[in-house]
């Protein structure tokens, strides 16, 4: 009896961890990819400040005018990326109300003011960025346009005394993005802008032609949401 009793203890002995190992089920990792997909189609909210410089000069004369700009800046953005490893490609578009206008002494005629406004600014420009995780630092350039008026006050006899066109150049800046949610970003940028030059006709804004030529640096931020 104790011989069996023996033998009973030792195969149980043996049994048990080959039966615990049989409980053991080998299963693969599941591994994941826990940074931010900056990758989708998105539109948001943009304001900012504006400021540059509307320089005239006179084609016949010579005379060069500086007229400052300073204002704010408020409008929509829609764009898109494509995200390939840490690297973010995409497209983003913008159009804003202005607020820049500015006033100076007419070079040409000292009791005068020449007067200059940008009353919309817009932009199409590619972006390339390098995402870590929820960050997105990015450079960005392209397409710019804006609305410019010039006015000569007070009114100048033999000349309209105004002038306006919509204006067609580049900018270029960068910025940082934080994606707070899945759904949601925050952004900060500049951007140069170089909105070209137009001619202001003879007896609009001076006796002769002139061409205008406005410069702005913005400060943007802005609430992206994606869809």
């Amino acid at each position: 009896m104790s011989k069996f009793v023996l033998t009973a203890a030792a195969f149980a002995a043996f049994a048990a961890p080959v039966a615990a190992a049989d409980l053991i089920i080998d299963e693969p990792i599941a591994y994941t990819d826990a940074g931010f997909d900056w990758s989708g189609f998105y539109a948001g909210l943009a304001g900012g400040y504006g400021s540059g410089t509307a320089r005239s000069v006179g084609d016949v004369s010579g005379s060069i005018t500086d007229t400052p700009l300073n204002g704010g800046l408020l409008g929509v953005t829609l764009g898109g990326n494509v995200q390939y490893d840490a690297f973010v490609l995409g497209l983003e578009g913008d159009i804003l109300w202005s607020g820049m206008a500015g006033s100076t002494t007419c070079t040409a005629a000292p009791t005068y003011s020449c007067n200059a406004n940008v009353d919309w600014l817009g932009s199409l420009r590619g972006r390339v960025g390098y995402a870590m995780d929820s960050v997105l630092l990015f450079a960005t350039g392209g397409l710019a346009a804006g609305g410019g008026r010039g006015t000569i006050t007070p009114d100048f006899p033999g000349l309209t005394n105004q002038f306006s066109d919509t204006f067609i150049g580049w900018t270029a800046g960068a910025g940082v993005e934080i994606a707070v949610s899945d759904a949601m970003s925050v952004k900060a940028e500049y951007g140069y802008y170089n909105l070209g030059s137009r001619t202001a006709p003879a007896g609009t804004i001076a006796t002769g032609s002139s061409t205008v030529s406005p410069i702005v640096h913005a400060v943007k931020v802005g609430v992206n949401f994606r869809f």
